[in-house]
């Protein structure tokens, strides 16, 4: 699917994959680059992907749970991705977002915040969404959300 897709870099939270099945999640012609979660019953977070990075030690964090890498481009800056988790009963908290701003001056966080607000399409607010909402314009990054809801509850059939 990734590599027909032409899909370099995918970022994924919450897989349920612990550390006694390190190849689980291994595709082909991808490196991963994976932080298992060793004190909760559900998953890691993973960055999977075939251009060149090198991966990053990210600074302890409170509430927030990350996984990153470096990107370097020709002719551009040195991109800083990370792969983000915040447990849905934690709040989001500043500090951990600005040790993950500070990793470079151009970085990208991708993932699952659990933030609700319907300013970017969610039917209803929530704690985190209203406080992301308000650190947007305090903390100087920008939002860019799906248009269409991102929770596929498992079907089992």
């Amino acid at each position: 699917m990734y590599a027909e897709n032409s899909i370099d870099i995918a970022l994924v939270q919450e897989t349920y994959l612990k550390p006694n099945r390190p190849k689980a999640c291994s595709i082909a012609g991808y490196v991963q680059l994976r932080t298992d979660r060793t004190y909760s019953s559900k998953g890691y977070r993973s960055v999977l992907q075939t251009l060149p990075t090198l991966p990053i030690n990210i600074p302890p964090l409170t509430n927030m749970e990350a996984t990153g890498c470096r990107l370097a481009m020709t002719g551009h800056s040195t991109l800083v991705i990370v792969s983000v988790y915040l447990p849905s009963p934690k709040q989001l908290l500043r500090r951990d977002l600005r040790a993950l701003f500070a990793l470079g001056d151009a970085v990208i966080l991708f993932g699952d915040f659990n933030c609700k607000n319907i300013r970017w399409g969610c039917p209803s607010n929530n704690y985190n969404g209203i406080k992301l909402d308000e650190l947007e314009d305090r903390l100087d990054f920008g939002i860019i959300a799906p248009s269409t809801s991102t929770c596929f509850p498992c079907r089992h059939t």
